[in-house]
């Protein structure tokens, strides 16, 4: 078992790499006194790994229940999260409970949004079960829903007591799901580390990767927690058309994934235009993002005039101007704001 320090003023935790959930219990158990815990996930993770789960949570003397939800980004609504509420007060938690996101990053969205809000916070675990969610949406505390004008428009920072990574559900994953985590991953190579973005061009091993991608998530997040330092903000590279792309879709027309990809690929034609990066930096992330599935390109043309005001609900943007994360060398990223003309070459440059 491998332990990832998040070195957090106020609550700092780990994020434990393993194989299995056998220890799992043992380690949640000191997060929850009240000794009731409540585990959301979907259907079709329960029957998988609900039993290992439970079996470990009730050797550690926790009495769990299920709450069961669907499987799908439009799941991440409000009236999701009343659901979980109501499990919560049918399995009577209480603030010494916890509750335990079983699943990818719509479940860890979901559940740690209910968590943060539940009896005005209880303690949130995270056990996720896809590669995006191991390296991006699990660690940090960015819990939320979607609305329907814009992706985790309401939500709040809720830091998990434990990421309990188990890499062994990877072997269960479609390799649709492999795929989608895998956009995080290059991100990850872009904005902060050059030797990482060599050894994916070099088809390094997910087992070596996945720590790799964590830590450097672990360090921007005990820099800037809530994202008031525009540390953090680095974080966001291909979300900010990635994020449009996918409200204009209604959350259907990409995943998110393919929608940071396409985004990363906006946003690296931007940095281009302004003289931030070079043709061949471009290149090479384009080729690596093709290489491991990804849409480089939007499926369809879009409107600009409607995207660019589902842009301006984009959460980084200040007093109506667009601000993007713009790589400047691979492994190096700056954040600032850009006019309307130059977000829009970003557009231009993946339309079919």
């Amino acid at each position: 078992m491998k332990a990832i320090p998040v070195r957090l003023k106020r609550a700092p935790y780990s994020i434990a790499i393993g194989s299995d959930f056998g220890p799992l219990g043992a380690a949640v158990s000191k997060f929850a006194p009240s000794k009731t815990a409540l585990i959301v996930t979907h259907p079709g993770l329960r029957t998988r790994f609900g039993s290992a789960v439970q079996k470990s949570l009730s050797r550690a003397g926790i009495r769990s229940q299920f709450c069961l939800i669907p499987e799908s980004e439009k799941s991440k609504s409000l009236k999701t999260v009343e659901v979980i509420y109501r499990a919560c007060v049918a399995a009577r938690l209480d603030r010494g409970s916890c509750m335990i996101a079983l699943g990818g990053g719509v479940v860890g969205d979901i559940a740690g949004f209910a968590a943060a809000t539940y009896l005005r916070g209880i303690s949130l675990i995270q056990a996720p079960t896809t590669l995006l969610a191991m390296v991006d949406s699990s660690i940090g505390g960015k819990t939320g829903v979607d609305l329907k004008e814009a992706k985790n428009y309401a939500g709040a920072f809720h830091q998990p007591r434990l990421v309990w990574i188990n890499m062994a559900t990877l072997k269960t994953l479609p390799i649709r799901e492999i795929v989608n985590g895998m956009a995080e991953v290059i991100k990850y190579g872009v904005i902060a580390d050059s030797k990482l973005f060599a050894a994916l061009e070099a088809s390094a091993p997910l087992s070596r990767i996945i720590p790799v991608c964590a830590a450097i998530k672990a360090r921007v997040v005990a820099a800037d927690e809530t994202e008031t330092r525009g540390l953090r903000e680095i974080l966001n590279f291909g979300h900010t058309w990635g994020h449009a792309f996918e409200t204009f879709g209604n959350y259907r027309a990409y995943s998110h994934g393919q929608a940071v990809s396409i985004g990363m690929c906006a946003a690296g034609w931007m940095a281009r235009r302004l003289g931030l990066w070079k043709s061949g930096d471009q290149a090479r992330m384009g080729i690596l993002l093709a290489g491991s599935g990804l849409p480089i390109k939007l499926s369809r043309r879009v409107p600009e005039k409607a995207l660019f005001e589902i842009l301006l609900r984009d959460k980084k943007v200040r007093q109506s101007k667009p601000r993007f994360v713009l790589p400047v060398r691979i492994g190096k990223v700056i954040v600032k704001n850009v006019s309307k003309e130059a977000a829009l070459e970003g557009l231009k440059y993946v339309q079919p």
